[in-house]
C-alpha cells in the first residue's frame, strides 16, 4: 500500500488541539482501518492547521480572512498555493472552517484527480474498495469515515459548502477534498437555529414607546 498521505495532510486528519473542541468528535457510522500512519512524523502539533485545533495557537500566516457568520461563531480562512501535496497532486488552495475558534472542517482544492490514490491509501478491504470505486464511477463522489473524521472527495461543485455560499465564492475547481468532524453539520444547524430565533425575536419584539417631553 502506498504511503498514506504527506505529513501535512496527516496533521489535518489526525491532529487534535490542545483545548476542548466545540464539537463532540463521536462517530458511530461507516468503516475504518487500522492506522498505518501512527508512527509517521507530524508537523508541529501546537501550530499546524489540524481538526480540533484552536485558532489562537494555529499559525495562520498567509491565510486570508474570509469573514465570520452566525454571530461571528463561524469563521473561514483560506490560503492559495499552500505548498502541500495530497498523494501525487499539489493542493491549489486550502480553507479552514472554525466554529467557536476550533477547526471543524478543512477543504482542499485540487486540479488533479486523486480518487485512486485515496481509495488505495485509506482502506485495504476489497469489498470497501469496490464500493468506493463504484460510487466514484456513478456519483463522482466518495465518502467514508476514518478514525472519527469524515472524508469526502468529489468531482463536482459542492451543494452544501458554507464557504462557497456565505462568501459568494465561485466553484472553480474540478476536485474537492473535505475532512471534517462528525458533529460539524449538527453544530451548523444549531448556529442557524439560534440566529433565526434571535432575528425573529428582534422583529416581533414590541417597540418601547417614547414618551414626549413635558
Amino acid at each position: 500500500m502506498r504511503p498514506l498521505l504527506t505529513f501535512l495532510f496527516l496533521a489535518a486528519i489526525l491532529g487534535c488541539g490542545q483545548k476542548r473542541s466545540a464539537i463532540d468528535p463521536t462517530d458511530k457510522t461507516g468503516s475504518s482501518v487500522n492506522d498505518p500512519a501512527s508512527s509517521l512524523p507530524v508537523a508541529n502539533r501546537k501550530t499546524a492547521l489540524a481538526l480540533n485545533g484552536y485558532r489562537d495557537v494555529i499559525d495562520l500566516t498567509g491565510y486570508k480572512d474570509r469573514g465570520s457568520f452566525h454571530f461571528r461563531r463561524l469563521h473561514f480562512y483560506t490560503k492559495k498555493s499552500p505548498g502541500m501535496m495530497v498523494g501525487p497532486a499539489n493542493v491549489d488552495e486550502i480553507t479552514a472552517y472554525f466554529i467557536d475558534r476550533y477547526v471543524v472542517k478543512i477543504r482542499y482544492k485540487l486540479s488533479e484527480d486523486i480518487a485512486a490514490y485515496l481509495v488505495d491509501s485509506l482502506t485495504t478491504d476489497t469489498k470497501r474498495v469496490q464500493e468506493l470505486n463504484r460510487d466514484w464511477s456513478k456519483q463522482r463522489q466518495i465518502k467514508w469515515n476514518y478514525f472519527s473524521k469524515i472524508i469526502t472527495y468529489q468531482n463536482k461543485c459542492p451543494d452544501d459548502d458554507l464557504a462557497l455560499t456565505l462568501t459568494n465564492e465561485i466553484c472553480d475547481s474540478p476536485y474537492w477534498l473535505y475532512v471534517e468532524l462528525p458533529g460539524y453539520k449538527k453544530k451548523v444547524k444549531e448556529l442557524k437555529t439560534v440566529e433565526n430565533a434571535v432575528h425573529e425575536y428582534l422583529i416581533d419584539a414590541p417597540s418601547t414607546p417614547v414618551s414626549s417631553p413635558d
